[in-house]
């Protein structure tokens, strides 16, 4: 069984454990920045277990200040109550409508959160058994002001319908909170490199296996021709791989420079045979080993080069990904005029490529460079941009993006300026969708 496989399935023991000693308490949820993908994969696959009565209800925004982060829990709560309603009537189970109480004025934001959660669980435990919120914030811009929001979240009664997890890291700031105790997301990326590497090169322990058919020059030919794409012999697909699982076990070491030179050899093998499409991808990895190792002016440079190199093979996510990789190196040393173009750069190659949820970040980081060097009328430009992007994007891609960010702070600046009617019409337009969405999971 990989790591991660076995990971998973300790995480969600030692969650259940938790539950079942103080159902009513806070549930510490511990793993790396980088392993927070997994802890949301892993609660959904508990979700989707047919005994869960429970749905879950992840709230993933970026922790900057108390109002408007329990503000935007409240909303996302309110809006994926109405998709996991529609969902059960599908399935003719029929859920009161919700509308989240008025926010008293002696109640503090988070007190006013446990009202809503609260009021969205017990409608759901009339035939479920009420609901799951984990927070899963993106980046915490104050921990101590974080620190006290989860202390005064602690003390707010709940009712036993109502479950809260909160992710930390192991050494993190809500131990002191919630207790040392907590559901571990871990593994060892030496073990899940070597699994890989045993998969690969795995014999069956039966009756030998023939090995399938070559491709003849002429069907290798055919397929580059119909793809654009040159075909790497099998020695030279297993060197690259070599390479690759050489730089991350570096990385797992932070040893950065070996982690750079590995990918450099990637790259350099990539392109001395032809493979135009891997050598975009080996030089994008190369340029955040460049970033990691804090080399930013070789990181810029390089990322710059994987997206050219990405955009010629028409690979238009991979390169619009490596331009918010030069952007964002622009971004950490304030240089927001090229930060900004390089942004700009981004949401077009998204545009090409069809990517929407790309594109709206680009414009909404655009917009940032702008806001952070006193254009505000270009910074409205972006976001008006990345508006019409999110209007026009389904209803998954539109989720799964950071459009409703982009829709609140465009609207925040244009009341701060006295439009008032066109914050007003951003607003009711998010309402407007939020009605409209088609059912789905919370």
């Amino acid at each position: 069984m990989d790591p991660i496989t076995v990971a998973t399935r300790r995480f969600l023991r030692d969650l259940d454990r938790l539950w079942k000693q103080r159902p009513d308490r806070i549930a510490r949820l511990v793993a790396s920045s980088g392993d927070r993908g997994h802890v949301v994969k892993a609660m959904r696959l508990a979700e989707y277990d047919p005994s869960n009565r429970r749905p879950l209800f992840v709230y993933d925004a970026a922790f900057e200040a108390v109002e408007p982060y329990f503000a935007g829990l409240c909303d996302r709560i309110s809006t994926d109550y109405e998709l996991v309603r529609r969902g059960v009537a599908d399935e003719g189970v029929t859920l009161a409508r919700f509308s989240p109480p008025a926010r008293a004025p002696a109640l503090s934001p988070e007190a006013h959160a446990v009202t809503v959660l609260t009021a969205a669980s017990e409608r759901l435990s009339s035939h479920l058994d009420g609901a799951l919120v984990a927070l899963l914030p993106r980046s915490i811009a104050n921990t101590p002001a974080w620190r006290g929001s989860l202390e005064r979240l602690s003390r707010s009664a709940r009712p036993p319908s109502l479950r809260i997890a909160v992710l930390d890291a192991e050494e993190g700031p809500l131990s002191s909170v919630l207790g040392p105790e907590g559901a571990r997301f871990s593994f060892d990326l030496d073990e899940l490199l070597d699994f890989v590497e045993q998969q690969s090169d795995r014999k069956s322990e039966g009756p030998p296996v023939p090995p399938g058919p070559a491709l003849t020059p002429q069907q290798r030919a055919d397929f580059e021709q119909a793809t654009g794409r040159t075909m790497p012999v099998p020695e030279t697909a297993a060197a690259i791989q070599a390479c690759f699982l050489e730089g991350a076990r570096a990385a797992a070491k932070n040893d950065f420079k070996a982690t750079a030179e590995a990918y450099r050899r990637a790259r350099d093998l990539c392109h001395s045979e032809g493979l135009a499409a891997q050598e975009a991808g080996a030089t994008f990895a190369l340029g955040g080993a460049y970033l990691a190792a804090g080399a930013r002016p070789m990181a810029q440079a390089t990322y710059g080069q994987a997206a050219l190199l990405a955009a010629h093979q028409q690979l238009w996510s991979i390169a619009c990904q490596a331009k918010l990789g030069e952007a964002g190196v622009g971004w950490m040393a304030s240089d927001f005029v090229r930060a900004a173009r390089a942004y700009a750069e981004a949401a077009s190659l998204a545009e090409r490529g069809d990517i929407a949820q790309l594109r709206i970040e680009a414009l909404r980081m655009e917009g940032l460079c702008h806001q952070h060097r006193g254009a505000e009328a270009e910074a409205i430009q972006a976001w008006r941009k990345a508006v019409d992007a999110g209007t026009a994007a389904d209803e998954p891609a539109r989720r799964a993006s950071t459009f409703r960010e982009v829709v609140t702070t465009l609207a925040d600046l244009l009341e701060r300026r006295g439009l008032r009617p066109q914050a007003m019409h951003l607003r009711a337009l998010l309402g407007a969708m939020d009605v409209q969405e088609p059912k789905g999971h919370a």
